[in-house]
C-alpha cells in the first residue's frame, strides 16, 4: 500500500492506494452510501444503495441521501462513506459538505476513472436539467481509500475511458508521466499490478499538488483539470458517451484549438491523439446537425465564462500550459475539430 496526505482549508486528507486498505477504521461512527450492484465494504452500519451513473446526480437523489443521514441520526462527528464510481462521489460530497454545514467524507472510488479524478479534489456537484454540475460545492474528503481490488471485474471500456484522465495529466501537467503512460499503455490495458498502482498513485499526486496550490479555483491554477472538458462535457450530454470517451474528444478538439490559434505544435498534437489511440479511446465522435448545435449551446453555458470568453486551460507544449481568455465563438468551434457530421 501507498500513503499521501495533502493539505487544505479543512486541515489534511489521506489518501491510500493499494489492494486490502483500511475500512475498518472508519467503521467506528459511520454511514455507508453505495451504489447499486456493489458489496459494501463495511458490515453492520446504515447503509443506503443508490443507482450509479449520471442520473445519481439528480435532486431526487440528492433528497433520499438527506432523509437517509437524518434518519440514522448523523451528526457532525460521524463519517459519510460514499462506494461507487465517479458521480454517486460527486453527490456524496455536495451532501457531506452541506448536510449540518460539514460531516466526514470518506471517498472509496470503485472505477479506474473514479479513483484518478473524481475521489479526490473536493468538487460535489449535481447536474439541473442539461448543465453538468451547475450546482456544487467544493469539500474535501478526509480520506480517500483507493482499493484495487474493485477494478477486477470493471468492463474493459468503463475501464479504458479512465486513461483519459491520466494523458490529461501528463500532456498538461508532467511531461515524463506523460511519456510513462505512453510507454505501458499495453500493461496497463492489461491490468498489471504495478503499473496500474502507479497511474493512480501518480495522477493523485499530481491532483493533489494542484489543489493544494488552488483548493477553490480562485488563482486560475485549477483550471488546468479542465483540460479537454470544455468540448468534452458538452459532447458527453449530447451523445451520452462515457465520461472519460467525451474527455478524450474533447482534450483532442481542444489540442486542435490551441494548434488553430498558434499555441502548440502540430507534432504534440498529433503524438497525444495517437496516446489516446494507443489506450483504444476515441478523438473524434459521429454526430447529427442538431446533436452539433446542442452541443455548441452548452459550450456557450460552460461554468468557465466570463462575459464574452471562456477561461480555459491551453497546452503550449506536452506537460506545459497557459490560462487564456478564448472566445465562446472559438470555444465553439473547437467543436468542429472533434465529430465528424452525419448528412
Amino acid at each position: 500500500m501507498r500513503r499521501f496526505y495533502y493539505r487544505h482549508s479543512r486541515g489534511v486528507t489521506e489518501v491510500a492506494v493499494g489492494r486490502g486498505l483500511p475500512y475498518a477504521s472508519w467503521a467506528e461512527k459511520a454511514v455507508v452510501v453505495v451504489e447499486e450492484g456493489l458489496r459494501p465494504p463495511l458490515a453492520g452500519v446504515p447503509t443506503l444503495v443508490l443507482r450509479g451513473g449520471e442520473e445519481v446526480k439528480s435532486l431526487e437523489a440528492l433528497t433520499r441521501l438527506y432523509s437517509f443521514l437524518a434518519e440514522a441520526g448523523v451528526d457532525r462527528s460521524t463519517a459519510l462513506v460514499a462506494v461507487g464510481g465517479g458521480a454517486l462521489l460527486d453527490l456524496a460530497t455536495f451532501v457531506a459538505g452541506t448536510y449540518m454545514r460539514g460531516i466526514r467524507l470518506v471517498q472509496v472510488p470503485t472505477t479506474l476513472l473514479a479513483m484518478v479524478d473524481a475521489a479526490l479534489g473536493g468538487k460535489g456537484a449535481v447536474d439541473w436539467g442539461p448543465v453538468k454540475n451547475l450546482v456544487g460545492i467544493f469539500y474535501q474528503p478526509s480520506a480517500v481509500l483507493c482499493d484495487l481490488a474493485w477494478l477486477d471485474t470493471l468492463p474493459d471500456r468503463v475501464y479504458r475511458s479512465a486513461f483519459a484522465e491520466v494523458v490529461k495529466y501528463g500532456v498538461a501537467l508532467d511531461e515524463e508521466f506523460y511519456r510513462w503512460t505512453a510507454e505501458n499503455a499495453d500493461a496497463l490495458l492489461r491490468r498489471e499490478g504495478e503499473a496500474v498502482e502507479e497511474v493512480v498513485y501518480k495522477s493523485l499526486r499530481l491532483k493533489a499538488q494542484v489543489v493544494e496550490m488552488d483548493e477553490f479555483e480562485e488563482r486560475g491554477v485549477r483550471n488546468v483539470l479542465n483540460v479537454g472538458h470544455t468540448v468534452g462535457h458538452a459532447l458527453e450530454r449530447v451523445l451520452g458517451l462515457l465520461h472519460g470517451e467525451a474527455v478524450s474528444i474533447g482534450m483532442a478538439a481542444e489540442l486542435r484549438l490551441a494548434q488553430e490559434l498558434g499555441y502548440l505544435a502540430e507534432s504534440h498534437v498529433k503524438e497525444a491523439e495517437d496516446t489516446l489511440t494507443k489506450f483504444k479511446l476515441p478523438v473524434r465522435a459521429e454526430t447529427t446537425r442538431e446533436q452539433l448545435e446542442k452541443a455548441a449551446a452548452l459550450v456557450k453555458f460552460d461554468k468557465k465564462r466570463r462575459g464574452g470568453y471562456i477561461y480555459m486551460p491551453v497546452v503550449v507544449r506536452l506537460g506545459k500550459w497557459v490560462l487564456e481568455k478564448v472566445k465562446v465563438e472559438d470555444a465553439a468551434k473547437a467543436l468542429t475539430y472533434a465529430v465528424h457530421v452525419l448528412h
